[in-house]
């Protein structure tokens, strides 16, 4: 019995160690989220929100991908301010990139990404209606890589049309 015991216990350390499932080039799909920072700098209002983000995806090598993703940005307009120049701010953010990656060595890798997405307007007053904007979106930052699945992501991501930046932190699980 403890002969059967230790060769489980055996099994099940190596199984950590050794990441079986993990593709040699870094190809599988993946699964990450992130919580940062929405900063806009328009013309519309100057604000700094909580953010946050999921994304699914799948990397074909160690240097391309393609995801899908959603960040809040929660713009919420003050019901105060005597002075407001739009009745909208951006609430929701959503849609596809392309990424990429360059391996700095080690387990760092510099990574980027272009994108095309739809941000949701919110209409300030009940006179006016919600729309969304087409927003193509840009990014750049670093990551560290624990192991082939797990790593951890810094990152800025500039709206280009809405004129938001996102600067954001999180982990990405890759299967």
């Amino acid at each position: 019995m403890r002969l059967l015991f230790s060769g489980a216990l055996v099994a099940l350390a190596a199984s950590f160690s050794t990441p079986a499932s993990a593709a040699p080039d870094g190809a599988g799909a993946y699964a990450s989220s992130h919580i940062g920072q929405a900063s806009s700098s328009n013309n519309q209002f100057e604000r700094d929100e909580l953010s946050f983000g999921l994304r699914a995806g799948y990397q074909f090598n160690t240097y391309l991908g393609m995801e899908v993703f959603n960040t809040t940005l929660s713009f919420i307009d003050n019901p105060f301010s005597a002075y407001r120049t739009n009745e909208y701010y951006p609430e929701d953010h959503y849609g596809v990139a392309v990424t990429g990656a360059i391996p700095l060595g080690g387990r760092f890798s510099l990574t980027g990404r272009a994108g095309i997405g739809r941000t949701k307007m919110r209409a300030f007053s009940a006179r006016d209606s919600d729309y969304n904007e087409t927003d193509p979106s840009i990014g750049a930052g670093v990551s560290f890589r624990f192991n082939p699945h797990l790593s951890v992501n810094a990152e800025a991501t500039r709206l280009t049309k809405t004129k938001v930046t996102v600067i954001s932190t999180g982990f990405r699980y890759q299967f």
